[in-house]
């Protein structure tokens, strides 16, 4: 999902539940309130969970031609090492 979409639509329960809570409309505040904190909190993780995959970073994807033969020369140089 992307991340503008997701602003929008939490823009929009947030100016929704606010104006239920105006009208008073069936249930308490309170009760708005706690429902507006959890959609806040549900799209908070959606937007860093969209982030850290944005950093992600594959050398592969660069298009590196060697990627395989730095991969293989690390593999290398620890053969000697005691662990």
């Amino acid at each position: 999902m992307n991340t503008q979409t997701v602003v929008k639509n939490l823009e929009s329960a947030i100016n929704r539940i606010c104006k239920d809570i105006k009208d008073k409309k069936g249930g308490s505040g309170a009760d708005k309130l706690d429902s507006l904190a959890k959609l806040v909190n549900a799209y908070s993780r959606l937007i860093e969970r969209d982030k850290d995959k944005e950093k992600e970073y594959d050398p592969m994807e660069d298009g590196d031609p060697n990627y395989y033969k730095k991969l293989e020369a690390n593999n290398k140089d620890r053969r000697g090492i005691i662990r």
